[in-house]
């Protein structure tokens, strides 16, 4: 037996040791995988998983859930009673008897039964044993189950033991008091350890009968010495704890049941602990405490009695009902979550039992669900544990079990629903007339509040059909009032879903909640309360409707005091600016709620203050939507104001707010490295206890007088201080921006509210100043302000002194404006550039001092740069600036570096190259921000000018401007105001007549638009790609492109400019419509025209460079445009020139092509209903078109950018691009193969959704008809079982099963469309007859054609199998077995055997040939062409680097196949290489394939990725395995069992080694003659004992040359001198072809495939390595030859492989703990026993797979032997496979006919198979990335010293400091609890 912890351990042990949640969270989803494709293992999956979910880690024990859920959803939801008929029990007693009578005579194995029936049968039987018995009679008692009638609160509440964080035992220093005499009835012990169930009373009874002498009761003497005991073995094993796997099979029914066959059972055990007498201790890291465990029984052998009886999840249930009341809250939050997976879809098989009738088992379910509602009620009412994360407190307990009782209310009828919510309501209310105790419990309120949260949610529509809405809003009322935050935020949380039903009650009710709400917000003192952000919510819910609108309005006319508006708002203010965004949200939100009402006597509370708030709130809000918000209410108070005053202006609300927020709005904006803070005291704060700065910290205590210590502010958050502070660093100069560009448009709007008087005085006092200030911002903002109070003027008409307040403007401002237009030098140098300039002049330092250090040229020759900069307040006009730097970096350089020595020149080269280069960097950043400061200014100065002083008579300096921010600006904001004045600027030119300039600046636009050659190719330079695919070319080249950081920079001022341009074009689009080519005829002249121009003239080729630009460029305009264009023109214009497309789309220029399909692409987009058809009829026909090569270039690219650009818009036009796209993937030019597949790939994934989608509209009725033809070919090739029935031509000697007929079908569907795929079957099921019978079909029905017509397409060729060397022998056989029609020539062994057969491949019909041969000879293989060929083991080529794929790619073949019974392992990117050799081009190139899919799916199988990369990685192997389903089958045996006998037996031939042969051939000859004397004289014994051993030699010989060579055999020295010759030891695999044939049949069930590729580096271990598909029980004769197996095979070949062994070493009794070992942990791979051994009473159902490696003379030794799998309880098709050397005295053993006639029942050779489902998981395990679990480190032993944490303290003190690390992330809390996502999880 070997020690390894097996693999399944390792995997479940990452639940708890996942380095990162998502690790964690992956090993739970491959967990709930693996009880998926292994069902019978879930219970034992379940076992192992259990003790975890007690763990004290709140990670491990959600992770667990998440484990728990995964693997029960996967199990169907049991019901004994669904193949009833009726309800009727006699009916059914009868109908019972008389299957039974028949069962009992079909029990023997009849050939035809299948393996289903056999499975029912087996029920039936047991339930004859158990029936009528009394324990099965007990099971109707269900009497002791609690019920909702008799759970009384009070009693409860004052007899209940409160449920606090751990139970007193838990604590150092506590005394062991096993039995307390004072235990509670009620109550069981909590775990006294991290992970172990707890003991009732009487199994500490049952210890003591055990102990011989009185046990652990007697004296404590005996404890100490116990202990001592358990002290030194602790110290052994104190690192290697490991977790016992909990016995869950166990069930209070399956243990009635099982009483009978194990009377040490008590019948009644308490089901929190296993019950069995053998008793282990374990250690304990605590001295003081010991824990008797029981040993795990064997589940699986006792289980199988009762499997199918009960429900299979009934052990765990109960093991959980009874945790759910620990004293340790983990242990019940743990059996929360885990009653809440297995209640979420098994809820219906609670209880349920086989044998009753269906009434009977529905009222045992309902009983059962009702007890689980009465514990969760109980655990609300006693529940006192709350966590705390930061302020906030967190019940998990109470949340866990609120929503395990919405998991269990889906399934719950009516009338227990409504008794539920009534004990919820007693739970919050806790009325003093029913329970009188002297405090409510605020923890049971709680507890009651979070149960109706999760009731109102999950039951909305019950509430009101039993009208219980009423009770909700008492509630929430009564939990509203509660002094407890938390009760108040879970009251509030419950009304928001259900406000809009709420409104329609009684208006006091309304009113009583809104007083409630007010309320709680005035005294809300602390701005972190938790409840604020729920209670907000639901204030602003509320407020929209109107009902609660009217009750306010009543409210306020009656008590203007307290409930007028103006008094209410004000409580708001604080919340303005609270540190949780969305609060901020919900206080704006509330605010629009008021404003959009439409009554004034709500509108009263606008005022300065309010004002100026918002204002801040613009100034100071960085996150991008409440900043939007708040301008939108700001904007909304000053229109409210404006209609409710229309007499009054702003002024006087305004007068003292004014010059503080123009203070804080002009605060400049400062660079990298200098950040410019506002002036505190212009921020008005929102709540006393707005923290502005605390800079002052250190005298403030120094100014208070009193002696009360101050209060401390420190927890008070101020989110603003970067953004008070201007700190760019943190915040970035973007975000800054937009607050002030928003800012500056608010105040502009303001202003224009203003009288005018005010105004002037306003604007010459202080915004002309602000215009003197040495800064950029200011101007910038001054003119923005100015623009919006311009435009806002023009708009209001009725404006009074709207002229002549435009006037003033245009006098003051216009002559600064205009003058810094028309000479941007006039300009000052800003301060903002300060510090760019100062890190400027320090490289010129630098550079200058390099001079000096490393040219050693004197300093006195160095000049002397200025120290002030320009900008600074003290600089001259000789201070340092740009022009100085470039003056050092050009001139002064050069003559510095001509008067070095040349010595010095020679070293001081580099250095100074160096620092020249930081100077030229720092000269362009200086420049750049330069620049981008001056355009900020000067746009914004010119769309201010053009407001209000319209068209200047020199326009130039503006439109220069106005382009240059469109061009660069990198603020969106401003790159749009920019668009906009541009925008306005051509309307106005338009109108005034000057279209010409209009037409100049369009023109500039669209060129902006081309220059982003991502978008719009040049012409020049892609002309000369001759007949390529451009799409490809530029796919290519961007890949380079990544690393190259000038063309990235390039690129990036290129998006920019397109942007700007983009934007501003679409605007004028629309504001002009149908009208902008009668205004604007430039658009036409560059969009249309070029396209006619070119393609009428000279064959679509253009006569030069400039006008191919241009047709390429109207393309690029077009495409970006179309979607803005309106109705009329896209019909008037556009839909007409399409024929033009179509020309270019044929042009032999590869750059139009590509235009014409991009620009065909956006059109169908934009216009699918009259695109599309255009393109299918016009269009796809061209692909087809065999003379043309560039056709079929052009119309391939379109259909791919089609797919690229209208992705799954695509859908309905779908079906007609599918079977041109298979057409064109074997195409003879690559470029169209590459692309086509590339493109199937990515429309593959779209078809299943195709069938559900209406016609689309405008479809011509003959295209309509064409699509159903399509459709039955997709559905054929998306469901292999639509495959059309295919009839064989020719007869095989074969019946085929069912799945093997459709598995043919799809064969032949492969053949008929000429696609290729991979036939994955699961071992055992037939893959070779299938392709056989392929094969064989298509070999006649070719020669048919052939005969017919000649044609040299049909002409007879042969096929090509390639297959491992120890199988040709098998195909050989295979062939002549079911087809012997056929001539097989097998092309394999020494070169000499192959040497004679080289000329007769050609005549053959089948080549059989090895992969080696394949790979040596390619020469001659390739020299014929073939049929079909066929890669037998085809995973072999996985890796496309190797000699191997690459020749057998060579092969040139009509049909290409490849079978593989191994999920394809490890590696995504294995799937690439099978792909190459079956469709080259469909995953892409193989660079390609890794940035796609390998690199994604790689780095989500890291444990240190982002969610955004695990979902990328999901992805990316979703979108894979959508594009490679169609070619690929797989049918598990699982699927197709009722196809399948129980047994399917197979032979496995293998040829002797060369040293056998020889070995063989010598003693054969020399025996013969002496054993055909001894045969004449058998009466002599000595003459049987002889023919005995010979015949013994020879099966020895068989085996293994090692069993018989030794020193005194004739032979040896013969044999020693070969062994050196060939360099190999006696014991290499190479002379035991059985090793070699049984590593090949394990390969086959998946084991061991780790070692067939060591190169997986990633750790974490993927669902493939932890269990295999098959498990496998490996027979020998001899002991000898299993030690061979252990040794020379699996420990030097198979290292990953688990296996332990059973044979004549193990001693009897520890046998069956070996067997139970093997059943119970799937994880281990092999059993090696011998037959003797092996053949006894064991019963070892937990393998699939029995391989004999030797046979025993007796075949019925070897059938007891098979049996050992095929037992009662084995729910797989069991798969037998004999070994055989061929041509030697084993293969003639078992040809004899007795042999044979002993097991004709049981064989059916060879013809067996699984039926077609393929769900994508299953076909996502195949290509699971697959990687060798990380080995986890075993202890060293060694002492254990008191270990010292990170802490320092060691002994007492860790401990208690360790409990309080134990509090965690309040994020973990979120996703666990968060309503809506646990809803989904129900829905």
């Amino acid at each position: 037996m070997t020690a390894q912890i097996s693999r399944l351990d390792r995997q479940v042990v990452l639940l708890e040791t996942g380095s990162t949640q998502v690790v964690r969270n992956m090993a739970a989803d491959q967990l709930g995988d693996l009880a998926k494709q292994h069902p019978e293992d879930t219970l034992s999956l379940l076992s192992r998983v259990y003790p975890f979910l007690m763990a004290r880690k709140w990670e491990t024990r959600t992770t667990t859930a998440r484990a728990v859920g995964g693997i029960v959803s996967h199990s169907p939801a049991w019901d004994p009673n669904e193949d009833d008929d009726d309800d009727d029990d006699d009916d059914e007693k009868e109908q019972d008897n008389e299957d039974k009578k028949s069962t009992s005579e079909s029990a023997v194995d009849i050939p035809g039964e299948s393996a289903k029936v056999k499975l029912e049968n087996e029920i039936r039987l047991k339930l004859e044993e158990v029936d009528n018995t009394q324990e099965w009679k007990s099971l109707e008692d269900d009497s002791k189950l609690l019920s909702l009638a008799d759970w009384n609160l009070h009693e409860v509440l004052k007899f209940g033991k409160p449920l606090l964080a751990s139970s007193i035992d838990e604590f150092p220093g506590a005394t062991v008091d096993l039995v307390g005499s004072k235990m509670p009835k009620l109550e069981h012990t909590g775990p006294s350890d991290e992970y172990l169930p707890t003991m009732s009373q009487d199994q500490v009874a049952e210890l003591a009968k055990s102990e011989p002498d009185g046990g652990l009761l007697e004296t404590s003497k005996k404890s100490a010495r116990m202990m001592a005991m358990a002290k030194r073995k602790r110290k052994i094993q104190a690192k290697t704890t490991t977790k016992k796997p909990v016995d869950i099979s166990q069930s209070s029914i399956s243990r009635t049941l099982m009483a009978q066959d194990d009377s040490s059972q008590s019948p009644t055990p308490s089901p929190t602990m296993l019950n069995n007498p053998k008793l282990e201790v374990t250690e304990q890291t605590d001295s003081r405490r010991i824990m008797v465990e029981s040993m795990v029984i064997p589940i699986m052998e006792k289980h199988d009695n009762v499997a199918g009886l009960v429900w299979q999840f009934q052990g765990i249930y109960e093991l959980l009902l009874e945790n759910l009341i620990s004293d340790a809250w983990e242990t019940r939050h743990a059996a929360a979550l885990g009653l809440r997976e297995i209640i979420k879809k098994h809820a219906k098989s609670v209880a349920r039992i086989k044998g009753k009738s269906k009434r009977e088992n529905d009222r045992r379910n309902r009983r059962a669900l009702e007890d689980l509602a009465t514990r969760l009620l109980t655990v609300f009412a006693l529940d006192r544990f709350g966590d705390f994360v930061y302020d906030t407190v967190v019940a998990p307990v109470r949340e866990s079990v609120a929503q395990t009782m919405a998991a269990l209310l889906l399934h719950l009828d009516d009338d227990l629903s409504i008794q539920i919510f009534g004990a919820l309501e007693q739970l919050v209310l806790q009325d003093p007339k029913l329970i009188s105790l002297p405090h409510k419990i605020w923890e049971a309120t709680h507890g009651g509040l979070l149960g109706i949260r999760y009731f109102v949610g999950i039951k909305t529509e019950f509430l009101f059909q039993n009208d219980l809405l009423e009770n909700v809003v008492n509630i929430v009322l009564y939990g509203l009032k509660e002094h407890n935050d938390d009760v108040q935020s879970v009251a509030a949380a419950i009304l928001a879903p259900i406000a809009v039903e709420f409104v329609k009650l009684e208006t006091n009710t309304i009113d009583l909640v809104l007083s409630t709400i007010w309320n709680l917000l005035t005294h809300l003192e602390d701005d972190l309360s938790s409840s604020v952000g729920s209670v907000m919510d639901l204030l602003a819910k509320l407020c929209e409707q109107r009902e609660v609108l009217d009750v306010l309005k009543s409210k306020a006319l009656a008590y203007p005091q307290e409930w007028s508006f103006k008094s209410l708002v004000p409580k708001l203010y604080p919340f303005l600016r609270h540190s949780i965004t969305n609060v901020r949200k919900a206080v704006l939100n509330l605010l629009k709620a008021f404003l959009s009402i439409q009554d004034d006597f709500v509108k009263h509370w606008i005022n300065g203050k309010v004002f100026r708030l918002i204002f801040q709130n613009i100034l100071l809000e960085q996150n991008p939507q409440v900043l939007e918000l708040s301008f939108d209410v700001y904007t909304s108070m000053l229109k409210e104001y404006k209609t409710k005053n229309p007499d009054k202006t702003l002024d006087h609300l305004f007068g003292r707010h004014l010059a503080p927020i123009l203070h804080l709005l002009i605060t400049p904006i400062g660079e990298h490295g200098k950040s410019y803070n506002m002036e505190l005291q212009y921020i008005l704060k929102p709540s006393p206890h707005y923290q502005l700065i605390s800079e002052r910290k250190r005298n403030t205590h120094a100014d208070l007088k009193s002696d009360i210590p101050p209060p401390v502010n420190s927890e008070r958050v101020n989110i603003d201080a970067p953004m008070i502070a201007g700190d760019v660093t943190l915040l970035g100069t973007e975000v800054i921006f937009n607050t002030r560009v928003t800012g500056a448009k608010a105040l502009g709007i303001t202003l224009s509210m203003f009288q005018e008087s005010t105004l002037k005085s306003f604007f010459s006092n202080v915004l002309l100043d602000c215009l003197k200030l040495p800064y950029a911002t200011p101007r910038m903002l001054v003119a923005i302000i100015i623009s919006e109070l311009c435009s806002n003027l023009t708009e209001q008409s009725d404006h009074p002194d709207r002229d002549d307040l435009i006037n003033f403007i245009s006098e003051n401002f216009g002559p600064v404006f205009i003058g810094n237009l028309t000479d941007p030098l006039t300009l000052p140098v800003f301060r903002e550039l300060v510090p760019s300039l100062k890190a400027l002049r320090t490289q010129c330092q630098s550079l200058l001092t390099t001079f000096a250090d490393v040219g050693m040229l004197s300093p006195q020759r160095l000049p002397q740069l200025a120290i002030i900069v320009q900008g600074e307040a003290e600089a001259g006009s000789e201070a340092f600036g740009i022009e100085t730097a470039e003056k050092t970096y050009g001139e002064t350089s050069d003559k510095l570096f001509r008067h070095l020595s040349n010595s010095h020149k020679i070293l001081a080269k580099k250095p100074i190259e160096d620092a020249k280069h930081r100077v030229l960097q720092a000269i362009e950043s200086a420049k750049e921000a330069k620049r981008s400061r001056i355009c900020n200014v000067l746009a914004n100065y010119a769309s201010a000018t053009l407001l209000f002083s319209g068209l200047p008579s020199k326009l130039n300096p503006f439109i220069r401007s106005l382009m240059d921010s469109i061009k660069e600006e990198n603020y969106e904001i401003l790159q749009k105001r920019s668009g906009d004045a541009i925008l306005n600027l051509v309307v106005e030119l338009v109108k005034q007549g000057k279209g010409n300039v209009a037409n100049k600046i369009v023109k500039n636009l669209c060129g902006f638009l081309c220059v982003d050659t991502s978008e719009v190719p040049e012409f020049a330079l892609n002309s000369n790609y001759g007949d390529h695919i451009l799409t490809l070319v530029r796919e290519q080249s961007a890949l380079a492109f990544q690393d190259d950081s000038n063309a990235q920079k390039a690129a990036h001022e290129a998006h920019i400019k397109r942007q700007g341009a983009l934007y501003t074009l679409s605007e004028f689009l629309l504001r002009l419509g149908s009208k902008v080519l009668e205004l604007v005829p430039q658009v036409k002249h560059i969009i249309f025209d070029p396209l006619e121009r070119v393609s009428d003239k000279d064959g679509g080729q253009p006569s030069d460079s400039k006008s191919g630009q241009e047709v390429v460029d109207a393309m690029g305009v077009l495409r970006a445009l179309v979607v803005y264009m309106s109705k009329d023109v896209q019909n008037s214009e556009v839909l007409p020139r399409l024929p033009y497309l179509v020309k270019y789309l044929r042009s032999d220029l590869p750059v139009f092509r590509y235009s014409a399909a991009r620009a065909f692409a956006d059109l169908a987009n934009t216009l699918p209903i009259q695109v599309l058809p255009f393109i299918i009829q016009k269009a796809l026909p061209l692909m087809s078109n065999p003379s043309s090569v560039t056709d079929r270039q052009g119309a391939t690219e379109l259909v791919y950018h089609l797919a690229l650009c209208m992705g799954s818009n695509i859908l309905p036009y779908v079906i007609f691009l599918i079977v041109p796209l298979l057409g064109r993937m074997s195409d003879s030019d690559q470029d169209i193969r590459t692309l086509a597949t590339s493109t199937f790939a990515s429309i593959i994934k779209l078809v299943p959704l195709e069938a559900g989608i209406p016609d689309p509209e405008g479809l011509p009725q003959e295209l309509m008809e064409g699509r159903e033809k399509e459709r039955d070919f997709i559905q054929q090739m998306m469901d292999p079982s639509k495959a059309k029935p295919f009839h064989c031509p020719v007869a095989i000697k074969a019946t085929l099963r069912k799945y093997q007929q459709d598995g043919v079908n799809w064969l032949a569907f492969l053949n008929q469309y000429h696609l290729h795929g991979i036939l994955c079957d699961d071992m055992g099921l037939g893959k070779t007859l299938q392709t056989i019978c392929i094969i064989a079909s298509d070999q006649y029905l070719r020669n048919e054609e052939y005969e017919k017509t000649k044609a040299i397409e049909s002409r007879p060729l042969p096929s090509l199998i390639v297959c491992p060397p120890s199988l040709t022998g098998h195909w050989e056989q295979e062939f002549e077995q079911y087809s012997p029609f056929l001539k097989v020539v097998v092309f394999a062994g020494g070169p000499s055997t192959r040497y004679p057969l080289r000329d007769k491949l050609g005549e053959a019909d089948i080549v059989v040939t090895s992969y080696d041969v394949a790979r040596n000879d390619i020469d001659i293989v390739t020299q014929y062409d073939y049929n079909y060929c066929v890669l037998d083991e085809g995973h072999i080529i996985k890796n496309a680097q190797s000699k191997l794929a690459k020749a057998v790619k060579l092969v040139r073949a009509n049909h290409r196949l490849i079978l593989t019974g191994t999920p394809i392992q490890n590696n995504v990117v294995e799937l690439w290489s099978l792909f190459d050799f079956l469709m080259p081009g469909f995953l892409g190139t193989e660079k390609m394939f890794h940035e796609r899919f390998a690199k994604p799916v790689a780095a989500s199988k890291n444990s240190k990725t982002s969610s955004k990369e695990q979902e990328a990685g999901a992805l990316a192997l979703e979108a894979l395995h959508k594009q490679v389903l169609p070619f690929m089958l797989r049918r598990l045996k699982e699927e197709v069992l009722s196809d399948l006998p129980p047994k399917i037996i197979q032979d496995y031939y293998c040829e002797l080694s060369d040293l056998q042969k020889q070995l063989y051939k010598d003693f054969a000859k020399k025996q013969k003659t002496t054993v055909e004397q001894d045969i004449e004289n058998v009466a002599e014994v000595d003459n049987k004992q002889h023919i005995f051993q010979a015949l013994q030699y020879m099966r020895k010989l068989c085996n293994h040359p090692s069993l018989v060579v030794s020193k005194n055999h004739p032979q040896w020295l013969q044999v020693q001198s070969y062994l050196k010759q060939t360099g190999l030891s006696l014991h290499d695999v190479a002379h035991a072809p059985k090793l070699g044939a049984l590593r090949n049949l394990l390969l086959e069930c998946g084991i061991g495939a780790q070692d067939a590729e060591k190169s997986s580096k990633l750790s974490l271990p993927s669902t493939d390595s932890v269990i295999s598909q098959h498990r496998a029980l490996i027979f020998c004769q001899l002991k000898d030859m299993l030690d061979m197996v252990e040794n020379d095979l699996f420990k030097k070949h198979m290292p990953s492989v688990t296996y332990m062994r059973l044979d004549g070493s193990v001693e009897s009794r520890d046998r069956q703990a070996v067997v139970r070992k093997f059943n119970e942990d799937p994880s281990i791979d092999c059993l090696l026993l011998t037959t003797k051994v092996g053949g006894l009473g064991l019963n070892l159902t937990g393998a699939d797979t029995v391989i004999f490696i030797e046979h025993d003379w007796n075949p019925m030794n070897d059938l007891q032997a098979m049996d050992r799998a095929h037992r009662l309880g084995q729910k797989k098709v069991v798969n037998v496979y004999r070994i055989i050397t061929r041509g030697t005295l084993e293969e003639k053993i078992m040809g004899l006919q007795k042999f044979k006639m002993n097991i004709a029942s049981t064989v059916i050779n060879q013809q067996n198979s699984g039926l077609a489902s393929m769900d994508t998981h299953q076909l996502l395990d195949l290509f699971d990335t697959d990687n060798v679990p990380s080995q986890e480190k075993e202890s060293k032993e060694g002492k254990m010293d008191e270990i010292v944490n990170e802490s320092g303290l060691s002994g007492k003190a860790k401990e208690a400091v360790g409990e309080l690390t134990e509090l965690w992330d309040t994020k973990q809390y979120d996703e666990e609890y968060n309503l809506d996502n646990f809803i989904k999880t129900l829905r």
